[in-house]
């Protein structure tokens, strides 16, 4: 009996090893151009959270402005982002002038534009957790 189970165990030892996995071969990591961790990177302005972020930096601005009509997205120029424990924007963007009066519920996609457009650098940070863009700073100039 001890014969037979010695036997076996030889047996089944010899079939674990034959089914282990092989070893791997090694791949060979080659470097690329990889932004620094926390660094400043481009953003395509096409970008859907781009957008987004412009689009609370916008309603932002309308809401501490002092002018009588809403202001609304032409156009982003140029966007970076930085990702840390939250995502922070650097936008730039053009507003324009609509001719849609603040005193009334305004659809904005339907008020037409006036003449008047601003070049303005927004500076806004989204909590990924709470899903809550924050405007830190907004910055305008008139545009020609």
């Amino acid at each position: 009996m001890d014969k037979y189970f010695l036997l076996l165990l030889s047996f089944l030892s010899v079939l674990h090893l034959s089914t282990a996995d092989q070893p791997l071969e090694e791949t060979v990591v080659v470097a690329r151009k990889v932004e620094m961790l926390g660094g400043w990177t481009n953003a395509n302005p096409e970008r859907e959270d781009i957008q987004e972020a412009a689009k609370e930096a916008v309603e932002h601005f309308n809401s501490k402005s002092r002018a009588k009509k809403y202001f609304k997205l032409i156009d982003i120029t140029s966007a970076r982002t930085q990702i840390t424990n939250k995502i922070n924007y650097k936008i730039e963007a053009i507003i324009g002038k609509t001719k849609c009066r603040k005193s009334k519920d305004a659809n904005m996609d339907a008020c037409l534009l006036a003449k008047k457009q601003l070049a303005c650098k927004f500076d806004v940070t989204l909590d990924p957790v709470k899903d809550d863009h924050k405007v830190q700073q907004i910055s305008c100039k008139k545009f020609s």
